[in-house]
């Protein structure tokens, strides 16, 4: 098999793999564990005596500004919270597509495994740096499973003094990144290492549970998988946030917010792509059709939108419904309450409708005779014109077999119309045998999609538009239309 055909096979998997990873993070997303919600509920207390074990609490206390912890490549990091190391390496890129393969050098978080790279060995590695303990205030608060909202800010290799590690990997500062030379002429190989940290606030609050006089993590509500990974998803109750109790808040909010709406966009932007990676793969199947080709080319990211666009909106709407129980419920009730309106109204309608009927025939109507009388002005309709043609008569065989009329009571009842509208007035005419025949229609409950659509068959054939139909039911139902005698 071709290498071009392998990658549009190819295709058809990995469209609809990145489809439903980015639909399934999507709703992960909607549903996620709200932790400014989670800190909302927590128990403000003053000293950590005043927690109860087991229990979420939050805390607002002071914190060390020299709050000290070594690094692998520095000594020691001194006044953060928690540090972010990122490595970087200098390598070869290799991006392929269904014509040709591209290649190029760029810095990288690891090494790409291509040919091209195969004398490239990364040295320096990336992870997050923090204290075995915190305190605010008085309370201790295990770093494990530690969270952070506040912003990172950039640390200055000249601010830092490399550890023996560092020297030995010959680590150089150079602007923002600490650089490790290859000592090769196009510089791959080389590696660089990027510092920053969030700095430890005067006053900051504490929110999880306590354990022992301990702040611990909550981990209740702890989420696992790789797609809550990717969306920051952890479940855990474990933050320590600067400022007091009210700023605290106020800047978890501002947080999840924001990840939320990161989470969305790109998830959103990553159904469109796999709709467009699987849309691609067929039309590389149409390519070499004249015109076909050209045309599905053209139109296949337009067709990735109106399909993937869609898709994502339908699942961060059903996400967020499903995580918010009460909103979905006064959906419901609401949808429920407009169709018994709507029913109770219908109802109303019918009920004025068959009184009018009553009383213009002059006894109260069956249902048998509703619907021989709605029959009646059907046919009236067809021999507007003095005969039947073939579709006409097509339609009120239709209309006696849905009804449960045999052949011999559906020549009658066609003849009884010919009879009819052969001896009627002057006076009488299509409008009133088509308001009539909507009358009857909807007197018996409901104007039906079939019975519309049998009004419109015959209506159409003597020279009704659908405005004009339209208007007449519109009339009927509002009560403006005049009885016909009769």
């Amino acid at each position: 098999m071709a290498r071009n055909e392998k990658s549009r096979w190819g295709g058809i998997v990995i469209g609809p793999v990145i489809m439903l990873a980015a639909m399934a993070a999507l709703w992960c997303n909607e549903t996620r564990y709200d932790y400014y919600k989670a800190a909302a509920k927590t128990t403000e207390v003053a000293a950590p005596a005043d927690a109860k074990p087991g229990t979420n609490f939050s805390l607002t206390g002071s914190m060390d500004p020299g709050l000290t912890y070594s690094g692998k490549y520095v000594d020691s990091f001194t006044g953060y919270l928690t540090v972010a190391r990122s490595a970087e390496v200098y390598c070869w890129d290799r991006d392929k597509d269904d014509d040709r393969v591209r290649w190029s050098k760029k810095w990288m978080s690891s090494v790409e495994n291509n040919s091209r790279n195969n004398d490239i060995h990364q040295q320096c590695s990336s992870t997050s740096l923090h204290p075995p303990e915190y305190r605010v205030g008085e309370l201790p608060v295990d770093s494990q499973l530690i969270e952070f909202v506040d912003a990172y800010t950039h640390i200055s290799p000249s601010s830092l003094t490399l550890s023996q590690a560092g020297t030995n990997l010959r680590l150089q500062p150079q602007s923002e990144y600490f650089y490790l030379s290859k000592g090769q002429s196009d510089n791959l190989g080389d590696e660089r290492v990027r510092y920053t940290g969030i700095p430890v606030p005067a006053v900051a609050t504490y929110f999880g549970q306590s354990a022992s006089g301990r702040g611990v993590a909550d981990q209740s509500h702890r989420r696992t998988g790789f797609i809550n990974q990717i969306i920051q998803d952890s479940g855990n109750l474990h933050y320590i946030v600067a400022g007091d109790r009210k700023t605290a808040l106020a800047s978890m909010k501002s947080h999840i917010q924001r990840l939320k709406w990161i989470v969305r966009a790109i998830g959103t932007a990553a159904v469109v792509i796999g709709t467009l990676i699987l849309g691609s793969t067929f039309v590389g199947f149409l390519f070499h059709i004249p015109v076909i080709g050209p045309i599905a080319e053209m139109g296949v990211f337009l067709v990735a939108l109106l399909i993937g666009l869609p898709l994502a909106l339908l699942t961060i709407l059903s996400g967020y419904l499903a995580s918010h129980p009460f909103i979905l419920a006064a959906i419901l009730t609401g949808i429920v309450a407009i169709i018994y309106w709507i029913r109770k109204r219908g109802q109303a309608s019918q009920q004025i409708l068959k009184q009018d009927l009553d009383q213009q025939y002059g006894h109260q109507l069956s249902y048998e005779e509703m619907k021989d009388l709605e029959f009646l002005e059907l046919a009236q309709l067809a021999f507007s014109d003095a005969k039947l043609d073939t579709g006409e008569a097509k339609v009120l065989s239709q209309w006696a077999r849905k009804h449960g009329w045999d052949k011999t009571k559906c020549d009658a009842m066609i003849q009884r119309a010919k009879e009819n509208r052969g001896t009627e007035t002057e006076a009488e005419s299509n409008d009133d045998h088509l308001q009539n025949l909507i009358r009857l229609s909807m007197a018996d409950g409901s104007l039906s999609n079939y019975e519309v659509r049998t009004i419109r068959k015959v209506s159409k054939q003597i020279g009704y538009d659908d405005k004009t139909i339209r208007e007449m039911i519109d009339r009927v139902r509002r009560g403006i239309a005049t009885p016909t005698p009769a």
